[in-house]
């Protein structure tokens, strides 16, 4: 998954792992800020040679990699030269490997990086190839909504500039964050799905004063107020200036009235007792648990916990972006392309590489995904969802927003320590030991001490 909660690496890591790839050779483009052609642009390949390319991803759970090998199984078929060798490990073990595997004479053909500091390292070693002459003859250009929902996935060709230049990867799966929601719950208290910020303030009042816990999280893992605060800051904050502030555009700020807004009032939701007791001392893991056995009015999180709550909850449980506050239609959320697919650099066979990767991203292949629980980047064809399923209601979420281009980007991408800055942050703002004005500025000074 590409939540912010499996993104942040420690600046020494990715210190170490950069000084190491640096010897890396076999540059496919410059190593000046500009444009990196790669000069791939064809939709064919030789198939009457037999090749074997290798995969590496980090699709471990059931659905995700059942979907994986049906689309592999499918590709062989059509293509009957090409062998799939693919190895899968689990997100932690991938991440600490990954870059050292793309690094070695035995790199992978195809491999998933992650967004931020993980493919600017790539980048920076050329260890993956531009993808944007195969990005128009394949359509990937236009295949996941607006353009800028690619911009994650774009760095100049030097690998100092993020969210613009060249396009370095392709994902198969999306994420956007919103509020699940317990039907019968919400029934029982005799309110309805809230259509304003108001609307959904007073139904966590509500929920309080009927003895219900109205936002499970749990936080002891510390990144999922991070999701809780991040669709508070896209409601109150200009989702441009949050865009800059992650990719690092000199001049940005994360100590602004909107942030701090945003800050108070996850502040607030703290005092008032809007979280479940005890939940900085509360597993994600647990606290979704809880949710999914009917505990709790909602739960604030992407579509990675869809199938823990939708698996027992079955079409009980809801979905919808947290609400503008005039109830207008199209306000901006946190999401993403998740993990994107890379060709490496040293692959020789590059051509059935890009036709694999788009084999797996492609409509007929977002119909497989979402076949099996999870939410594809593409627009999914032929396949059969629930319409009152909660992967329907984030499905249509991630449509909405991606075509309108009005996704922000997960916050603890913009520096390799911002993790641990903005989720600890978050963590003594909701017990309030810290007020607004000093949160947003700790997180602003591990901001300036990156970029500066």
């Amino acid at each position: 998954m590409t939540s912010s909660h499996a993104r942040s690496l420690t600046a020494v890591l990715v210190a170490a792992i950069l000084a190491l790839m640096a010897a890396a050779c076999g540059s496919p483009g410059s190593s000046n800020g500009g444009s990196a052609a790669s000069g791939l642009a064809s939709t064919s390949f030789d198939t009457s040679k037999k090749v074997t390319i290798t995969m590496w991803d980090t699709e471990n759970s059931p659905g995700p990699s059942k979907a994986l090998n049906e689309l592999i199984s499918q590709f062989e078929q059509k293509y009957p030269n090409v062998t799939v060798d693919r190895t899968v490990k689990n997100f932690d073990d991938y991440m600490a490997t990954i870059k050292l595997a793309a690094s070695s004479d035995n790199a992978p053909d195809v491999f998933q990086g992650n967004e931020g500091s993980v493919d600017q390292a790539l980048v920076k070693a050329h260890l993956i190839v531009p993808l944007d002459s195969l990005a128009k003859a394949y359509g990937w250009d236009s295949r996941f909504g607006s353009s800028a929902a690619l911009n994650p996935l774009r760095w100049s060709a030097d690998g100092r500039h993020w969210g613009t230049g060249d396009l370095w990867g392709v994902a198969q799966k999306a994420e956007v964050l919103g509020v699940f929601y317990n039907k019968a719950t919400m029934q029982r208290l005799g309110i309805k799905v809230p259509t304003t910020f108001a609307e959904f303030e007073q139904s966590l009042a509500t929920a309080k004063a009927g003895g219900v816990p109205p936002i499970m999280v749990g936080n002891l893992d510390r990144w999922p107020m991070g999701h809780v605060f991040m669709v508070l800051q896209s409601r109150f904050d200009d989702p441009t200036a949050i865009a800059n502030w992650t990719y690092g555009r000199p001049g940005s700020t994360f100590d602004d009235a909107g942030t701090r807004k945003a800050a108070s009032i996850l502040e607030q939701w703290g005092t008032k007792g809007y979280f479940e007791n005890g939940f900085n001392g509360v597993s994600q893991t647990a606290a979704a648990a809880r949710f999914g056995k009917g505990e709790g009015l909602y739960f604030i999180t992407g579509p990675w916990e869809n199938q823990t709550f939708a698996g027992p909850l079955k079409d009980g449980v809801g979905f919808f972006p947290l609400p503008s506050v005039d109830g207008s239609a199209g306000a901006p959320t946190t999401g993403s392309l998740s993990l994107p697919y890379h060709i490496s650099a040293k692959s020789q066979n590059k051509a059935v590489a890009a036709a694999f990767i788009n084999w797996i991203t492609d409509p007929h292949a977002a119909g497989i995904v979402i076949s099996n629980g999870d939410l594809p980047a593409a627009t999914p064809a032929g396949a059969s969802v629930d319409p009152q399923s909660s992967l329907e209601s984030i499905s249509q979420a991630w449509g909405e927003k991606s075509k309108a281009g009005t996704l922000t980007p997960y916050l603890d991408w913009a520096t390799p320590t911002m993790g641990d800055t903005l989720f600890g942050g978050l963590q003594q703002l909701s017990e309030g030991k810290v007020t607004p004005d000093q949160f947003a500025a700790a997180v602003q000074k591990d901001w300036e001490k990156a970029h500066s």
